[in-house]
């Protein structure tokens, strides 16, 4: 994954994923920086309205493979 922000573009490497408590953490380097990225529950609306067009996609394009499979 690559990270833009204002000092350039920097790689995140994902070392880690769990889950602590409520929250789902995701532990890895942004750059030379240890960095953490913490997901609760009130981030899921805000998730959900950035992904609405991809998982759509993903969606129809998995509809039209099963309408395909059917016709064939």
């Amino acid at each position: 994954m690559r990270v833009t922000s204002p000092i350039g573009d920097l790689p995140f490497e994902v070392e880690a994923v769990r889950i602590e408590g409520r929250e789902l953490i995701v532990d890895g380097r942004l750059g030379a920086w240890q960095s953490r990225i913490h997901v609760e529950a009130a981030d899921v609306p805000m998730l959900a309205r950035a992904l609405r067009l991809p998982l759509a996609a993903v969606a129809a394009a998995g509809l039209a493979a099963i309408l395909v499979g059917r016709r064939g």
